[in-house]
């Protein structure tokens, strides 16, 4: 029979419920299935929304001391497969009665819905998933939510991550059927409440100026961010040209746009980014990025000229005959050093410099104003040392923005970028420029030919 830590290292590779069953077998392997050591990673995949409260309540009974929690691939068969009855004020007596989605409402008719139903789980997962955070206070590092389907709106999921946030350095929050956290106040808490936060990925509604700034000032160690805008400088245009006819378009968030100067101030201050994910942000555009480039050059130029002016001697020996041989000896050797000095401080500015440390980027444009071949020329300068840049279009994006813009226009501009990109040997381009269409530009699309028609 093994011993106890070969049993242990086999359990660990079992996934939970499997190894709650095991447990089930002898007292020795009961044992060695609930030794904490086995749960102070947690990974939760492919549960139904029960079985998944049940994994939880029995990992808080064990009390391991957490360092990393996984949740992926969970879902709920009430939530996926419930529909509910949709009644307009004016809608005749007769007519028969529409349905929707459950996930397809408004928060409020969503919990109402919910209280109806007597669906109670997501009240449940707030005070267990607060538990698991409890029992990682001083050693959770990370935390991945990926591929869900259990509606997180409705749960205290985001209170408890910034009630202990303080170890945290890294949050996934990807692909789960919403827009992440709306509430910009509470993301904002969570980035103040967790300064050794390093990786930051996943799109959230509540994205705007102050958070942006926020996370300049409190993640110094910063190395990989997915940035968006819900609500874009282009689409809150769109939405006035609307808005006169009395139809008003409501956003999907209340935030505002992420503004060229809070994404400059992010590049300057997190030094170590390297991964960069921006999805249709109003603030990189072809005038945007040239006007990075800009205050680029200034910066290096006044690097460059405090260096400089750091390396000159501010006084000199009288050239008495006595001294004269020593200092110009001296002087020889010195002025080597200074020279050599002198050099590594420019190149140790030009590293320092907003953009350097970047190393993957990736960029989508599809409703707000897509980039154009200057724009790449801007984003090899201002991210000299790129290693993979991903660009992710599609011709709806130009038709929507641009008047009389033809198929055979936007291939030419997609070469156009190719060559250009081409000619940079030490970066690998991928071009995504024949992206499916977004319901997002079908709606823009539809408002365009609509206001035209005023």
């Amino acid at each position: 029979m093994f011993p106890n830590p070969i049993l242990q290292q086999i359990f660990a590779y079992l996934p939970l419920p499997d190894r709650l069953r095991a447990s089930r077998v002898s007292r020795r392997w009961y044992y060695n299935c609930n030794d904490p050591h086995l749960y102070q990673d947690v990974v939760l995949k492919n549960l139904e929304f029960n079985t998944l409260l049940l994994a939880m309540q029995r990992i808080v009974q064990i009390g391991p001391r957490i360092r990393s929690i996984t949740i992926e691939n969970c879902y709920s068969e009430f939530i996926q497969n419930t529909v509910v009855p949709v009644q307009f004020s004016n809608q005749p007596p007769n007519r028969p009665l529409l349905f929707s989605h459950i996930r397809a409402l408004q928060p409020a008719r969503r919990r109402q819905e919910y209280l109806k139903n007597g669906f109670e789980l997501h009240n449940h997962f707030s005070d267990i998933f607060s538990q698991l955070m409890e029992l990682g206070h001083a050693t959770l590092h990370t935390i991945k939510i990926l591929n869900c389907d259990l509606d997180f709106e409705m749960t205290e999921l985001f209170c408890a991550i910034a009630c202990n946030a303080n170890t945290l350095s890294t949050f996934h929050y990807v692909n789960n059927g919403d827009k992440g956290l709306h509430s910009s106040g509470l993301l904002q808490a969570i980035v103040s409440g967790s300064p050794k936060m390093r990786h930051f990925r996943g799109l959230h509604a509540g994205m705007n100026d102050a958070v942006l700034m926020t996370m300049a000032r409190h993640w110094p160690l910063l190395e990989s961010l997915t940035l968006c805008s819900i609500k874009s400088k282009d689409v809150l245009e769109l939405t006035g040209l609307i808005s006169e006819d009395g139809h008003e378009l409501r956003g999907a968030s209340p935030t505002g746009t992420i503004s060229s100067r809070a994404f400059w101030e992010l590049l300057c201050k997190c030094k170590n980014l390297r991964t960069l994910e921006v999805h249709d942000l109003a603030c990189v555009t072809n005038r945007d990025l040239a006007l990075y480039n800009s205050l680029r050059d200034a910066l290096q130029e006044q690097r460059s000229k405090s260096a400089r002016e750091s390396s000159k001697r501010r006084f000199r020996p009288y050239d008495t005959p006595s001294l004269k041989h020593s200092y110009h000896h001296h002087h020889y050797s010195k002025r080597h050093h200074h020279h050599h000095q002198h050099q590594q401080q420019l190149d140790t500015s030009q590293l320092d410099l907003p953009g350097s440390s970047l190393r993957n980027l990736r960029v989508t444009k599809f409703i707000t104003t897509p980039l154009s071949t200057p724009g790449f020329h801007d984003i090899a300068k201002l991210f000299p040392n790129l290693d993979r840049f991903e660009y992710a279009t599609n011709f709806y994006t130009f038709n929507n923005q641009f008047e009389g813009v033809t198929p055979e226009m936007y291939e030419a501009e997609r070469a156009a970028v190719a060559s250009f990109m081409a000619t940079q040997k030490s970066l690998v381009y991928d071009g995504q420029w024949n992206e499916p269409i977004t319901t997002e530009q079908r709606l823009m699309a539809g408002m365009t030919t609509r206001s035209n028609e005023q």
